[in-house]
């Protein structure tokens, strides 16, 4: 069985007539009788009652018909979707854990809001794992920190440049970054990720020893050990994120401050993606 077969069958039920069937897609009514027959003889079931004049579909051949008719669409829709002309019906995004807690949920809403019907999965994970998803096809889009080096194969859209900040709570002793860190227990943001083995770098080279207590991934986990007194920490400042509370202050870390960027990456395939791009648009716009 094959489109041309689901058309013929399409025309039949629709025009009910096998001539008058032939005359709308170009077949003689032999043709149309025959392309009939064989799906019958493949499928092993009558499509049209015969003994009737003109021949009427069987449940099954409407069956079928139905079917058939949501399939030529979605056939016919094939090249618009390669095109990006036409909307998907879902994406898949990837976004490291301070993306999830600061900007993201903006534009995620913005896009649900312009496209109510898509299905928007969504997973975190580090930089490094989301980009290498991303190229192996299990991502559309990847929200994470730049690398040094460009990714072959993949574009970067920036959103943002953020400012890292030592945090401390509100009474710590010490009013420069460098008396802060050297002075109080200090609390690792993550240096598996590409911003923790920034931070660590940055204090190597600025010869800033540490008395390190803990190493935690989650920046609202350290904002709430730091305001309990238990240290301080260096962190992203992230775009749309709440204010630290009143038991935390803030230095800017690093002089000229330390900063990282942050964007999206998305497959170079030399095709336009609404959807995409309506969602990076999103995220550099709100």
């Amino acid at each position: 069985m094959n489109i041309k077969q689901l058309k013929t069958l399409l025309a039949v039920v629709e025009m009910r007539s096998f001539a008058a069937a032939g005359d709308k897609i170009g077949l003689s009514h032999s043709a149309v009788s025959l392309q009939i027959k064989a799906m019958e003889d493949e499928l092993g079931v009558l499509l049209f009652d015969r003994i009737k004049r003109p021949p009427v579909p069987t449940a099954r051949g409407r069956a079928l018909a139905d079917h058939a008719r949501k399939t030529l669409v979605l056939f016919d829709a094939s090249a618009a979707v390669a095109k990006g002309e036409l909307v998907r019906s879902n994406i898949t995004i990837g976004a490291v854990p301070t993306v999830l807690a600061s900007f993201l949920p903006a534009s995620l809403k913005r896009l649900q809001t312009q496209f109510p019907e898509l299905q928007i999965d969504v997973c975190s994970g580090g930089s490094a794992t989301l980009t290498a998803d991303l190229v192996d096809g299990g991502l559309d889009i990847a929200v994470c920190t730049r690398p040094v080096n460009p990714v072959p194969g993949l574009d970067w859209h920036p959103v943002a440049t953020e400012p890292f900040a030592v945090v401390a709570p509100v009474d710590a002793e010490g009013d420069s970054y460098q008396a802060l860190l050297r002075n109080h227990p200090f609390i690792w943001f993550n240096r598996k990720s590409w911003a923790g083995r920034k931070i660590e770098e940055q204090l190597t080279q600025q010869k800033i020893v540490v008395n390190a207590t803990m190493e935690i991934d989650s920046l609202e986990a350290i904002s709430n050990l730091v305001g309990e007194g238990l240290g301080v920490s260096i962190v992203p400042v992230c775009k749309g994120q709440r204010l630290f509370s009143e038991q935390v202050r803030t230095v800017p870390f690093g002089s000229p401050v330390f900063s990282r960027e942050v964007g999206a990456f998305t497959n170079t395939d030399g095709r336009s993606d609404l959807v995409i791009d309506v969602f990076v648009e999103a995220l550099q716009t709100l």
